[in-house]
């Protein structure tokens, strides 16, 4: 017996299943799809989430195929912006799929919708991450500023 289990791997199997079902909750919360893991084998300590229409519509403009030489490509598609946007102003570090995918499939967008999150990490860091994942919420609900580059006023429209 360990720690009140049967077995030292009964154990940590219970204590990475609450890490991994608490970040599942956050990520479903916000609009992420993630694998039923009751029926569907798990990626290790890491959850592989589908980010909707909504999260992709959260990414501000700026990010998305921006040129990026450390992405595949070197443009930074839709999984590569929603992580670097998530890392900057959300306050959440995860990693694009698109580098566990051959150059091909990911230059013609089969990784654009999928993040991959960790979940071994204390329990501490995993209820910040929850928290960061809650704030995405926040910030979609908030109005989008005016992206200034789009949006040009003529004297002549001003005075009408």
């Amino acid at each position: 017996p360990y720690e009140g289990y049967s077995s030292y791997y009964e154990y940590l199997k219970a204590k990475y299943t609450r890490k991994r079902d608490l970040l599942v909750s956050a990520l479903k919360e916000v609009g992420f799809a993630v694998p039923n893991y009751e029926v569907t084998p798990g990626g290790g300590f890491f959850i592989f989430a589908r980010a909707g229409k909504e999260i992709a519509d959260m990414i501000p403009k700026k990010y998305i195929m921006a040129k990026n030489e450390a992405a595949p490509g070197g443009v930074a598609r839709q999984d590569w912006a929603l992580c670097q946007w998530m890392a900057e102003e959300v306050g959440l570090l995860c990693i694009p799929s698109s580098p566990f995918f051959s150059l091909d499939k990911a230059e013609q967008g089969a990784s654009d919708s999928f993040i991959r999150v960790a979940f071994c990490k204390n329990d501490e860091t995993i209820e910040a991450a929850a928290a960061a994942l809650r704030k995405m919420k926040v910030l979609a609900s908030q109005p989008k500023s005016i992206d200034k580059a789009t949006v040009t006023v003529s004297t002549n429209d001003a005075k009408a």
